[in-house]
């Protein structure tokens, strides 16, 4: 990724704010954690409902990947409402709370053998929205809360977390699954959503009142225009954008769910085996991401970035498909990835300004 001199982020030398003892990011960090261990259950435990309570067939499967993901098409109008919104750490909290009270409809209808597909959708469509909310009302607050030049430490933590969670987060999740069945599962989802709610409600940040908030406040869809205009225009910004849009968009074309399809019904895997391959897949994500802020340091965010993009995808089309021998199904999917993200994170925290957020 080129960059000039007088927009692009860069890597600071100066010391950083000792983040490990800022107890303010340690909460937050964990209740991201704990939230992100939970997603990773989640993803599991949906497709295999649909797949082994269900029998839902490979197009069913592909409409629940696409509905959970469908919501982000939305990002750019429900960003223009939370940017009307004084208080982004309320918000956080309620998105949190939305999706545990949706997610437990499933255990509650498994109670009483009343899951269905259509509900399958709909908490898809409803834990997305709240997740677009929750992620359009996070780049604010964390700017409040950490300082410019601990941007790529704790992006690179928070990563690390992340990471965390795809290595150890299926396998958990595949346990749990085996143990008490995929709507049972979902509960520790749950409660991990009210767990971060409980420890975002705990962190106190300054957010500066914004003019123009009242009822004479621009239509939701001009400010919508208006945020996509400035991102268009940003050369890093409208860079980042492309980058991740492209990467993600040919990572989720087969999604989980349809992998997780393959391996029931193909393979005959476990729900444990199949969280464990997702675990095993995961830990090149782990790696990067605890490597990114030396990076970043030594050759630039902006250069992360590039080298990160370029060498995510190449391991999974080497990747030979499972294998029989000797009567044994042996499934592996590896997803060895160099943690860009924190560096993309990074690089677009710096580049807004505060207001556009």
């Amino acid at each position: 990724m080129t960059s000039t001199p007088d927009t692009a982020p860069k890597a600071s030398t100066a010391p950083r704010s000792p983040l490990w003892r800022d107890r303010r990011f340690l909460r937050f960090w964990a209740g991201q954690t704990v939230s992100q261990f939970g997603d990773r259950i989640t993803e599991l435990a949906l497709p295999l409902i649909a797949v082994a309570a269900l029998n839902a067939s490979a197009g069913q499967v592909a409409w629940l990947t696409a509905l959970i993901w469908a919501p982000n098409l939305l990002a750019i109008v429900l960003g223009a409402w939370v940017d009307q919104r004084l208080h982004k750490r309320r918000l956080l909290i309620l998105a949190d709370l939305v999706r545990a009270c949706v997610l437990l409809t499933l255990p509650a209808a498994y109670l009483l053998d009343a899951v269905t597909l259509g509900q399958l959708y709909a908490v898809a469509v409803l834990t997305g929205l709240a997740g677009v909310v929750f992620n359009t009302a996070y780049p604010p607050f964390f700017a409040h809360l950490v300082p410019p030049s601990s941007y790529v430490d704790a992006n690179s933590k928070l990563s690390a977390g992340r990471s965390a969670s795809f290595v150890g987060g299926p396998a958990l999740g595949g346990a749990l699954v085996q143990a008490f069945t995929a709507p049972v599962a979902v509960i520790a989802d749950a409660l991990s959503f009210l767990a971060s709610a409980a420890l975002i409600g705990t962190v106190r940040v300054d957010e500066p009142v914004q003019g123009n908030l009242g009822p004479t406040a621009d239509s939701l869809l001009h400010r919508a225009r208006d945020g996509l205009v400035f991102v268009v225009r940003h050369p890093i910004l409208r860079a980042s954008l492309g980058c991740a849009t492209t990467v993600n968009f040919f990572t989720f074309l087969t999604g989980t769910g349809l992998v997780v399809l393959f391996a029931d019904r193909v393979l005959e895997l476990s729900a444990g085996t199949i969280g464990l391959a997702f675990g095993v897949g995961s830990i090149g994500a782990l790696l990067g991401a605890v490597t990114a802020p030396r990076i970043s340091l030594r050759i630039g965010v902006g250069r992360s970035i590039a080298v990160g993009a370029v060498l995510f995808p190449p391991p999974s089309p080497s990747s030979p498909p499972p294998a029989v021998r000797h009567g044994q199904r042996q499934g592996r999917w590896p997803e060895p990835s160099f943690s860009w993200g924190s560096a993309s994170c990074s690089s677009t925290s710096t580049s807004t300004p505060s207001r556009p957020r």
